[in-house]
């Protein structure tokens, strides 16, 4: 299985219109690591349909990536326990 980084811009003036996005991303089962960054684990499905069920609830000024983490991975300062975020890339990520 994998575990895919969700990430995006969107406009600080639009901000208020994303709630359907976020609630989407927490269906998902997915952790919220940075502001704009969510983790997804791969039995959400691949990166690919991963961004098939997002890019609906963005808007065409926006930017989405969706990309599989790898093992190899440092951080600091998440929005999520090292330990959680640790337990999620040895789980799931590939190396």
């Amino acid at each position: 299985m994998a575990l895919y980084l969700v990430s995006y811009d969107i406009g600080e003036k639009d901000k208020f219109e994303y709630e359907p996005l976020w609630a989407l991303l927490r269906s998902l089962g997915a952790q919220k690591i940075l502001y704009s960054e969510w983790l997804v684990t791969g039995d959400r499905g691949t990166a690919q349909q991963i961004y098939d069920r997002i890019a609906p609830l963005t808007q065409t000024s926006d930017r989405l990536l969706v990309q599989e983490v790898t093992k190899n991975a440092s951080w600091d300062k998440l929005l999520i326990s090292d330990d959680t975020f640790r337990s999620l890339v040895l789980r799931w990520a590939r190396d």
